[in-house]
């Protein structure tokens, strides 16, 4: 056994060695949020890589290739020959993980919610889930076509994190009737929507 003395000074050591390196206080940056994209249906693996930088960039996080989800066949509508969106939300939060802030869902299906005629995504703020389509993006200028999946990825993203439409024309929450209409408005936020962002994910706004 050790000496009373010996021991005492031992732990005494250890306990300060604990406070060195106790979490918090090692100079290591805090993880970043992780949003994970999910291929939807017979989507294409490539086109979820394909957006992992630039969601990378734009969100401040780890974006992340996730396992891929069906589809579900109750959303079909076969007088529409389209697919329910809102139907296709419940699926991804089935597949949402804990550790991951979001779920996008990538599918390659036309899309509708009930009064409209079609739309490009939908996305849940409650449950944290969203999801586009590319089925009315394609093009032959493959550059085209990533940009548009950019587009509205970040836009239905946005909607998860409670941000409403915008009024400007060029900023990415602003609702496009038309495929034109969202070519014109790109990837970015407007500064208002910079900071509403930063604010409800409690992150700092970039510079």
């Amino acid at each position: 056994m050790l000496a009373r003395g010996r021991r005492a000074a031992i732990l005494s050591g250890l306990a300060a060695l604990a406070v060195i390196v106790s979490p918090g206080m090692s100079g290591q940056a805090p993880e970043k949020p992780v949003i994970a994209v999910a291929p939807v249906g017979r989507t294409p693996s490539e086109a979820v890589e394909r957006l992992l930088p630039v969601l990378r960039e734009t969100f401040h996080c780890d974006a992340i290739a996730a396992p891929r989800v069906s589809l579900p066949a109750s959303a079909f509508d076969s007088f529409r020959g389209q697919y329910l969106s809102s139907a296709i939300l419940p699926v991804l939060a089935a597949a949402k993980r804990p550790q991951w802030e979001r779920l996008l869902g990538v599918a390659d299906v036309d899309l509708y919610v009930p009064d409209l005629n079609f739309v490009f995504g939908e996305g849940d703020a409650r449950r944290g889930v969203a999801i586009f389509s590319l089925a009315r993006l394609h093009d032959a200028d493959e550059k085209l076509v990533a940009r548009r999946a950019a587009t509205e990825a970040i836009h239905e993203l946005g909607h998860t994190y409670a941000l409403a439409h915008c009024s400007r024309s060029n900023c990415v929450m602003w609702f496009s009737n038309t495929l034109a209409e969202s070519d014109r408005k790109g990837v970015r936020f407007c500064p208002e929507h910079e900071k509403e962002l930063a604010r409800n994910r409690r992150l700092p706004p970039r510079n």
